[in-house]
């Protein structure tokens, strides 16, 4: 068990716990939503990105990406040895198991039309793959910079709006402002770790919008992150004011930009990323809460 929780990576996974309840809490708040439907688009959320951190911790391990992180980076399971790669990839096809099964169980409870299913299977399928992929294969797009870019479209755009459709069987032009806010937020996540495994990322060939615009450019663009993705929760507000009960975090994101303007190095830098994680959370889980209160 110790080891499946170090696999899952359980400080990483309030990204799919934040993004699902933004989007059902915009469809409870326009049309209704049904918990049962919430319940399984969580589990499904959860499992997905358990698969890509198992996928990671495979992909990174076996091409010795993880033999030149800092110490005081997170251990890495096949990097280190504490795991045969052959476990490893059981594991991950055990979770890719579960997420279809997850998957099409809320699909069942969701999804009425023909038309509808074709979409969320194509869209379910890519997103097992995007979660594999990230850095499994010959061309994993991890490698290549691509990996902000995921997770502004999984954690942002198709997480969120995706599951705000599976409630309402509609397309909210509105629900676009969250969806990139919470993508923006999410990418900041990724990059700031990509900040702080910038020179072993270097040593290992593995290439990444940080070490291709250096620490001071990688600095600016984390920060445009965090601002974009708050700018766009804010602009919701013109749709619905209480949702702005996100601002009672502010205090908490203007602490870690200022410390993240001072950082000097990519450790003082790697310091900030539960920062991050929980500005994400707290940002999305005060905007449902607003939502709600409305």
């Amino acid at each position: 068990m110790h080891t499946i929780i170090q696999l899952a990576r359980p400080r990483t996974l309030p990204l799919s716990i934040a993004i699902v309840c933004t989007a059902h809490a915009l469809a409870w708040h326009n049309s209704g939503a049904r918990f049962s439907i919430f319940v399984l688009s969580l589990l499904t959320v959860l499992l997905l990105q358990i698969t890509s951190n198992i996928a990671n911790d495979y992909g990174d391990g076996i091409r010795g990406t993880d033999k030149h992180r800092s110490p005081n980076a997170p251990r890495r399971l096949t990097a280190t040895g504490s795991l045969e790669p052959h476990i490893v990839r059981r594991y991950l096809y055990t979770a890719v198991c579960a997420c279809i099964i997850s998957g099409i169980a809320l699909l069942c409870s969701s999804l009425h039309s023909a038309h509808d299913w074709l979409i969320f299977l194509l869209l379910g399928a890519s997103a097992i793959v995007a979660a594999i992929a990230y850095t499994v294969g010959r061309y994993a797009y991890g490698y290549h910079a691509l990996g902000e870019v995921a997770v502004f479209l999984t954690f942002g755009l198709l997480g969120v709006q995706g599951n705000y459709y599976l409630q309402t069987h509609t397309l909210n032009a509105a629900v676009w402002l969250p969806a990139i806010g919470s993508g923006l937020l999410a990418a900041a996540v990724l990059h700031i770790n990509n900040m702080r495994d910038l020179n072993s990322d270097k040593l290992a060939g593995k290439q990444t919008i940080a070490n291709i615009v250096g620490f001071s450019g990688s600095l600016k663009l984390h920060i445009g992150f965090i601002l974009g993705g708050l700018l766009c929760y804010a602009l919701y507000a013109l749709k619905v004011w209480h949702s702005l009960l996100w601002l009672m975090c502010l205090p908490y994101v203007l602490m870690h930009l200022r410390r993240a303007l001072l950082a000097k190095n990519s450790e003082q830098i790697g310091k900030e990323l539960v920062c991050v994680v929980k500005i994400h959370l707290l940002v999305n889980l005060l905007f449902s809460l607003g939502l709600c209160l409305d």
